[in-house]
């Protein structure tokens, strides 16, 4: 092929990015235009077209209809989810449920799942709101589930699912709300499955807020893992869009790696071990929920703190220069005896400066030695979305994992640690010494 014709193949994908993008709000700048590229090849393949050309030339070609549509949320979306994944989410809800019945309100307690994926996550809403609240009768429970992908939504409403979907939970242990067929599958309870109403919606769209949708007068909105989709000015618009959805006081659950204040005006930001959520028109000083911590402070645990292990000498690397001041602000702080103060100059600090990796390193492994294992874990989580291959962001989310004792997990990081580690010999002995003291 010469020199002409890759320029306009490249000039026909690029065009063919910008109008996903357009139609579906999921955006391929940057170091994700590689998956488009190659998402383009399987999509070429499944309509049997001859390459990524061709395939971005058919998504030109024509009006924008539920074809395209559909090919673009089966190949360039990911269905990675599991029954009760970050279960402090769930807490969230039934804080929700606890505060509408102290109030003696007589409307039901609704709840979103906004990128509902194959339906895991709005039963798992439905069930922990059985286990958790069993005082508030499931008629007065209206959780809607919406997905851009049809495909996913069949899975969703048949309601079986396989091992897989139950990895960190035992499927045995939930008996009373799915049966076994036999086959290695188990299907949702017929109950629990009438709870939920499964719909189509793109949140790129303006279907929402509405009472046509079901989208208005929300308690709590799931959207984890969907922001990561758009760039930053569609996400800022959804955002919006949702916010304008939530009761006053209602909450939005999105990931840590999405969770850059700068995107939430309008709402205080919640920090829990494995759980991010933004409270609309809350007060500007979080309040706790009433749920006990998850990780209780360090000096209170039996599991060795941080620095019970090494740390490489690499383990802050490149300059920071967005970041530095705070970060000086913050050491300064620390050093004055003011912790309390200095984790709060931290926090607002990541936010601040949220695509920084090596300010998200930094104020991980500070938050690690002076005791904030939450604050740690959502800018580790943040680091690893930046930079997938971070050698030490691997260490670090080890020196977490051990600290709450999950040492199958602790081990399984310093693997990964190593096998990134490349050349780093100080990184690759820590890792590698740690792992001998736990084999």
């Amino acid at each position: 092929m010469s020199a002409i014709d890759d320029t306009v193949v490249a000039d026909v994908v690029d065009l063919a990015a910008q109008r996903v993008e357009a139609a579906t709000g999921l955006t391929f700048a940057g170091m994700r235009r590689r998956q488009f590229d190659a998402a383009l090849e399987r999509m070429a393949a499944a309509l049997s077209l001859p390459g990524a050309a061709a395939c971005a030339s058919w998504l030109l070609a024509g009006p924008w209809d539920d074809a395209r549509n559909a090919l673009c949320a089966r190949f360039l979306t990911v269905g990675e989810t599991y029954f009760l994944r970050e279960p402090r989410a769930f807490d969230v809800v039934c804080d929700q449920a606890r505060a509408l019945l102290a109030r003696g309100a007589a409307r039901p307690l609704r709840i979103w799942s906004a990128g509902c994926c194959t339906g895991e996550e709005p039963y798992s809403i439905a069930l922990a709101l059985r286990r958790g609240v069993p005082q508030l009768p499931p008629e007065r429970v209206d959780i809607l589930a919406t997905d851009l992908n049809d495909a996913f939504l069949d899975i969703a409403r048949a309601g079986i699912y396989r091992r897989w979907s139950f990895r960190r939970a035992d499927p045995a242990g939930l008996a009373a709300f799915f049966r076994p067929l036999g086959d290695g599958r188990y299907k949702v309870d017929a109950s629990l499955r009438a709870q939920v109403r499964f719909a189509r919606l793109n949140l790129a769209g303006d279907a929402y807020p509405s009472a046509a949708t079901g989208t208005l007068a929300q308690d709590v909105i799931f959207c984890r893992n969907v922001l990561m989709y758009f760039g930053p000015a569609q996400a800022a618009h959804v955002i919006a869009r949702l916010r304008d959805c939530l009761v006053d006081g209602g909450c939005l659950v999105v990931n840590a790696s999405e969770a850059s204040t700068r995107l939430f005006p309008g709402f205080t930001p919640v920090f829990l071990e494995d759980a991010v959520f933004f409270r609309k028109d809350a007060p500007l000083a979080p309040a706790p929920v009433s749920v006990a911590p998850a990780v209780v402070p360090l000096a209170a645990t039996s599991a060795p703190a941080p620095r019970a292990e090494p740390l490489p000498a690499t383990s802050p690397s490149a300059p920071v220069p967005a970041g530095a001041a705070a970060m000086a602000r913050v050491h300064a702080l620390a050093q004055g005896g003011g912790r309390e103060e200095a984790l709060q100059c931290l926090r607002r600090a990541v936010e601040a400066e949220a695509l920084s990796a090596p300010l998200q390193q930094r104020a991980a492994l500070f938050a690690l030695e002076h005791g904030d294992p939450a604050l740690a874990r959502h800018c580790v989580r943040r680091l690893l979305y930046l930079e997938p291959d971070n050698a030490f962001g691997h260490y670090l989310w080890a020196l977490i994992e051990d600290t709450a004792g999950r040492r199958p997990r602790t081990r399984s990081l310093l693997r990964d640690c190593r096998r990134l580690a490349g050349a780093d010999a100080e990184l690759l002995d820590a890792a590698g010494a740690w792992l001998e003291r736990l084999s």
